[in-house]
């Protein structure tokens, strides 16, 4: 089998992609040398290795595109709509998480299917669902055919769960940290994209009678979809995904195309024997109820699962759909000012996502969340506590705005704003990308698919609690309250983590698995 191994190197590594690979079997376990569709190319035209895998990479986290798109633009989106369809504040905050209630259906389901179709299959079967659900919400002549369309379009956004699991199980370990984190940029990145849009598309924005072109804003959601629908189709399958239905000669094709040209056989045919040897004990398919009773599992699913649920109970998709909302409390006056200064939160999230890039194989996950947390709560704390400045000097019936004049902008609403970009930035380096990765990496092969589906759900039900009572909760214990009590979750959560959570930096993911790293944490 070695000798096969090393006949396939050169050939493999010639190749834009796994799937340009003719891949020949014998009746036996031997590896033939894979035969290029492209050989002949010259070799100027070949994409090497590293560009390939960053291009794979982006291409899965168009799913995370998607998510942060439907996020941030239902935020400038709501404005209008419920104006439109004259909705009160419950059915607003139904449609708001309409997404998130599709998402824990679909997070769920994708636990499943991602163990029984493939990683890949998963993801291309959420494109489409996407663009139905974007159809939908762009044409609904009424509150009911919207909520349908924002349910839809969750359940393709809860089955992103396969997206960083996909891009794990073909990365490197020494830069699987940074290409997971391409899914939490590019949620950054399609939020960002949304407030622009949203802000583009704004007409007469204070004009009690405009649409604001909300169907187009949320139609325009479909075309990433699209996009990500013909390229996840020319991806390979994951490796491991391979290994576990018995196609080890498809399995090494994958990983010698998307690993370094410095890269042995011995190493290529080692890391699939690690595979199959992770796989060795498992002899039917591990029931979710097994996730509960085996002490490894289970262990790893509180890490996975805590980690989600911490996310949403910093408060981070409560400001990033109400935003605007929050904006106009603090005394920005406009729905056109409100809408562009939320592009500044978005901005914050984006830097905050690259220099997660930059850190997270460097500084390792444990560190940086236990270091960025500190951050997010200082960020909320402030907040809270211009909140209460704002509302002691409020006209009642209006928005919090202090001073001779309602709805002006004064020097605290400045600060406000600048308390919400800072949490932003801080959240976005940790808490906005090392979850990602951790429910990537943690669990053993087996239920990897099932894991990350369960942590995913978590973290979508978890986001519908809270955003479907944000405007209530606001109203009974005003906005102070509510960014203190988020600020007391994330001291909580900072104590977890420390307890915990283990560091997986530059580990391959078997030995993540295997079962002793989730006990120990420090």
């Amino acid at each position: 089998m070695t000798s096969s191994y090393r006949s396939l190197e050169t050939s493999s590594q010639d190749t834009s992609s796994a799937a340009l690979l003719n891949v020949q079997q014998d009746d036996d376990d031997s590896i033939r040398p894979a035969t290029p569709l492209v050989s002949s190319a010259p070799s100027k035209w070949r994409i090497p290795s590293n560009v390939r895998i960053v291009l794979l990479s982006s291409c899965a986290a168009l799913g995370g595109f998607l998510g942060g798109y439907d996020t941030g633009i239902i935020s400038g989106a709501t404005l209008y709509i419920q104006d439109e369809f004259s909705l009160s504040n419950f059915e607003t905050e139904l449609i708001v998480s309409g997404v998130i209630a599709g998402a824990v259906a679909g997070g769920l389901a994708a636990g499943k299917m991602t163990d029984l179709w493939g990683r890949k299959y998963v993801i291309v079967g959420a494109s489409v669902v996407f663009v139905l659900g974007a159809v939908i919400m762009a044409v609904a002549g009424g509150w009911g055919l919207l909520l349908l369309g924002r349910l839809i379009a969750g359940a393709a956004v809860g089955s992103g769960a396969a997206v960083p699991v996909y891009i794990a199980e073909l990365s490197p370990p020494a830069i699987r940290g940074m290409l997971v984190n391409f899914n939490a940029f590019f949620i950054a990145l399609g939020q960002l994209v949304s407030y622009l849009v949203a802000y583009a598309l704004s007409d007469s924005p204070d004009d009690p009678h405009s649409s604001g072109n909300w169907r187009l804003m949320l139609g325009l959601a479909a075309v990433p979809a699209v996009i990500q629908c013909f390229g996840m189709s020319l991806m390979p399958m994951s490796p491991r995904y391979l290994v576990q239905k018995g196609r080890t000669r498809e399995a090494y094709d994958v990983l010698a195309s998307v690993r370094p040209s410095k890269t042995t056989s011995e190493e290529l045919e080692s890391e699939v024997e690690s595979i199959k040897q992770s796989l060795s004990h498992i002899v039917e398919e591990v029931p979710f109820k097994e996730m509960l009773l085996n002490a490894e599992y289970r262990a790893a699913l509180m890490i996975a699962v805590g980690l989600q649920v911490l996310q949403q109970f910093s408060g981070i998709n409560t400001i990033m759909y109400y935003s605007a909302t929050i904006l106009r409390m603090a005394g920005f006056p406009s729905k056109s000012s409100a809408i562009l200064f939320s592009t500044f939160i978005a901005l914050a999230n984006c830097f905050g996502s690259l220099t997660a890039m930059r850190l997270i194989d460097r500084t390792g996950r444990r560190w940086l969340l236990l270091t960025t947390l500190v951050g997010v709560a200082a960020g909320l704390i402030v907040l809270s506590a211009t909140f209460h400045v704002l509302s002691s000097g409020a006209v009642e019936g209006t928005v919090l705005a202090t001073g001779d004049r309602v709805g002006q902008v004064s020097g605290v609403s400045w600060v406000a704003l600048l308390s919400l970009v800072l949490y932003v930035f801080f959240y976005a380096i940790g808490l906005g990308c090392v979850p990602w990765i951790i429910i990537s990496e943690i669990f053993p092969l087996e239920i990897r698919g099932k894991g990350a589906g369960v942590a995913i759900a978590a973290n979508w039900f978890t986001n519908f609690l809270i955003s479907i009572t944000f405007l209530t909760i606001t109203h009974l214990i005003t906005p102070a309250g509510t960014f203190l009590i988020y600020a007391g979750a994330v001291v909580i959560g900072w104590a977890f983590v420390y307890i915990r959570v283990p560091e997986t930096k530059g580990r391959c993911l078997e030995d993540i698995g295997g079962g002793s790293i989730v006990f120990a944490a420090h």
